[in-house]
């Protein structure tokens, strides 16, 4: 499960980060760091251009291209990898649409109904990863496409069980352009593209309860609320 992530890298960091992986910009490459990206919100992705590999502006939450309204966006932010070469929604993407997603993190939520505690999972270092992910384009109106996208996942590894059974699927560097090729619509060699990283890949940190509005955006998100306990 993935319903909230983050990208907190600025700018510039996020142009370089698209230079080194020999990416143009679409949309002008417009950016600012975010803690709390959420459902149907715009996130640029990375996508296969003809031979070439593009960043492209894209709303998060799958949108078929044959779907008569975006009602089902929502519901179709994460795509399971054990099922979606056959699911309806995904397996076309999944056979030619295949995108990644930049993120540096993302939240999970543990405890009882009424005091769930957010959790901002990422790598040890901090450092950018990427998500595996589907897009389509669906026409709202023939002359004004939408690029939309969804992010698959897995059962989570054994060190994050304990705080939600899945995860996203993050693809370590070596896995990103085979993941891309729309060439490559083998299922059978497209499939094992998506196994677990090693378990001690990503920590958990408690972070701000403030995270579970859209409304906040900003790096308070990741500080936990709890006070320290004073030895008196």
């Amino acid at each position: 499960m993935c319903g909230r992530f983050t990208l907190t890298v600025e700018q510039l960091e996020f142009i370089e980060a698209v230079q080194r992986l020999n990416l143009k910009l679409f949309g002008g490459g417009d950016f600012k760091p975010r803690f709390n990206i959420a459902p149907t919100q715009l996130h640029p992705i990375f996508l296969a251009d003809g031979e070439e590999f593009a960043a492209q502006p894209a709303r998060w939450g799958l949108v078929n291209f044959w779907a008569k309204d975006a009602k089902r966006a929502a519901r179709q932010i994460n795509a399971r990898s054990e099922t979606v070469a056959e699911s309806r929604a995904y397996a076309r993407p999944f056979k030619r649409q295949r995108c990644l997603v930049p993120a540096d993190g993302w939240y999970e939520w543990s405890g009882p109904r009424n005091q769930r505690q957010p959790h901002w999972i990422h790598r040890p270092d901090c450092e950018p990863f990427l998500f595996a992910g589907l897009y389509d384009i669906w026409y709202p109106e023939p002359d004004r496409p939408a690029v939309t996208f969804t992010i698959l996942t897995k059962e989570a590894t054994e060190a994050l069980a304990n705080i939600h059974s899945r995860m996203p699927v993050v693809l370590p560097p070596d896995r990103q352009e085979a993941w891309l090729d729309p060439g490559n619509q083998d299922q059978d060699s497209v499939l094992p593209l998506l196994e677990l990283p090693p378990d001690d890949s990503f920590i958990t940190e408690p972070a701000s309860s403030r995270v579970n509005s859209v409304k906040h955006d900003d790096a308070t998100l990741l500080a936990s609320e709890q006070q320290p306990t004073l030895d008196l």
